[in-house]
C-alpha cells in the first residue's frame, strides 16, 4: 500500500494541509520539536486503526476553537487500485464520528485497516519497562487492521466494560443492584474470550521468527519466547470465557471496592522471556531497543502476510534514540515500503529521501541535500 495524498482539515496544528506524496519511498519530515510533525503520522493512524496512538480524546484532536476534524487519504494498493479514506468527526451540532470509504459512508470499524500501517513511538524503546497499556495497545492495533471479527469484539467489550464500571460505581453509591452485574458480565466474557484468543494467537506467530530476528540484529539468547499474562490458562474461546465468567463473579468485592473491573483482557500483560527471565529485569538498554527494533520488523512481516499488503511504515522521532547500526539495520529491512519518519535534524544516511519542512501549520516539500 502506498499513501498517494493526505489532506488534514482543522487536526491538531493544521486548519489546513494537502500533502502529495508521488512515488518516493522515504519522506522525512523535519521541523523543531512541537512543530507538528507527530499530527501528521497520528492522523494516519486513526486512518490506519480507527484510534488515536497517542490516545487522544476527540476533543482534542479538533484544532482549538473549532468543533469538527476531516482526515482524508488517498492510497493506492500493491495491485494499483486506487481507493480513499476519509474520518470526519464533530461535536457540534450532535457529537458524531463517521468513516468514508471510496465516499462510501461506513461505521469506523468497517474503515479499520483499510489503510495498513505499522507505527513506531519514541516510548516504544521502553516498551518493555514503560506502561502495559502501549503492550495491550501495540496487540490490538496490529489485530483490528486484519480482523474484522476481532475490531467488533474490541468495540463490543470496551462498550460493555464501561457499563459495568458505570453499574459498580452506581451500587458502590447506593444507587444500584449487584444483581445486575451478571448482564455485562456475560458480554464481557464472550468479548473478552475473543480478544484474549486473537492477543495468543498473534504472539503464537510473531514468537515463530523472533529468535531469527533477534540473531539479524546481533542478539544471541540462547532461548526467546513471547509470554501472555493473565488470570487463567484456557486456549479455546469456549474455555476461556467460561474463566473469565468465574474470575468476573469471585472478583466482584473486590470490583466494588475499586469502582472498576480488575480482571480481563484490558488487564492483560506479555513480555519477552529470554533464556528463563523477563528482559525487562536485566537487558541492558541497548538489548532491550535491539528487541524492540526486532519487533517492529515482526509487526510489518505480520501485516505484509495477513493483509496481502506492504504495510505504510511511521516512525515518529527514531533515529536520535538509535545507533548508527541499528539505524542503518532499520533503514535496509524497510526498503521497498513507503516510510514517514519524522526527525529534528535530517541524518546523513537520508540523503535520497523526500524532505517537507514542518511548521506553523504547513508542511512544504523538497529534496533533502546532504
Amino acid at each position: 500500500m502506498r499513501l498517494a495524498s493526505l489532506t488534514l482539515e482543522q487536526f491538531r496544528s493544521y486548519l489546513g494541509l494537502t500533502m502529495r506524496f508521488g512515488d518516493a519511498d522515504l519522506h522525512v519530515l523535519q521541523g523543531p520539536n512541537a512543530a507538528g510533525k507527530t499530527n501528521i503520522l497520528e492522523a494516519l493512524s486513526i486512518l490506519s486503526s480507527g484510534r488515536s496512538v497517542l490516545g487522544a480524546s476527540e476533543d482534542d484532536l479538533m484544532t482549538w476553537g473549532h468543533d469538527h476534524y476531516r482526515i482524508r487519504a488517498q492510497a493506492i494498493s500493491d495491485d494499483a487500485k486506487e481507493q480513499s479514506l476519509e474520518i470526519v468527526s464533530q461535536r457540534q451540532p450532535r457529537r458524531a464520528r463517521v468513516g468514508f470509504l471510496n465516499d462510501v459512508r461506513l461505521p469506523i470499524g468497517r474503515l479499520t485497516g483499510a489503510l495498513p500501517a505499522v507505527i513506531f513511538l519514541p516510548q516504544d524503546l521502553e516498551l518493555f519497562t514503560g506502561s502495559p497499556s502501549r503492550r495491550r495497545d501495540l496487540l490490538n492495533d496490529l489485530l483490528v487492521q486484519v480482523s474484522s471479527e476481532f475490531s467488533a469484539s474490541l468495540s463490543a467489550y470496551q462498550k460493555v466494560l464501561k457499563q459495568r464500571n458505570a453499574l459498580l460505581r452506581r451500587i458502590r453509591e447506593g444507587t444500584g443492584r449487584q444483581q445486575d452485574l451478571s448482564i455485562w458480565e456475560e458480554g464481557l466474557a464472550r468479548e473478552g474470550a475473543a480478544i484474549t484468543l486473537g492477543h495468543l494467537e498473534l504472539l503464537q506467530v510473531l514468537q515463530c521468527t523472533l529468535a531469527e530476528e533477534l540473531q539479524a540484529l546481533g542478539e544471541s539468547w540462547r532461548s526467546v519466547q513471547l509470554v501472555y499474562d493473565r488470570h487463567g490458562s484456557a486456549t479455546t474461546a469456549e474455555w476461556i470465557a467460561a474463566e473469565l465468567m468465574n474470575d468476573l463473579v469471585h472478583f466482584r468485592e473486590r470490583d466494588l471496592a475499586v469502582g472498576s473491573t480488575t480482571i480481563g483482557p484490558h488487564r492483560h500483560d506479555w513480555h519477552i522471556e529470554a533464556d528463563g527471565r523477563s528482559i525487562a529485569s536485566f537487558a541492558s538498554r541497548g538489548q532491550q531497543r535491539t528487541a524492540v527494533l526486532a519487533l517492529l520488523f515482526l509487526q510489518v512481516s505480520f501485516m505484509e502476510v495477513r493483509r496481502g499488503e506492504r504495510p505504510l511504515i511511521l516512525l515518529d522521532d527514531v533515529f536520535s534514540e538509535l545507533d548508527t547500526m541499528h539505524q542503518d539495520r532499520l533503514m535496509q529491512s524497510l526498503k521497498g515500503h513507503q516510510v514517514l519518519l519524522t526527525t529534528t535534524h535530517v541524518p546523513d544516511r537520508l540523503a535520497d529521501a523526500v524532505l517537507w519542512t514542518v511548521g506553523d501549520g504547513e508542511a512544504v516539500k523538497s529534496t533533502v541535500t546532504v
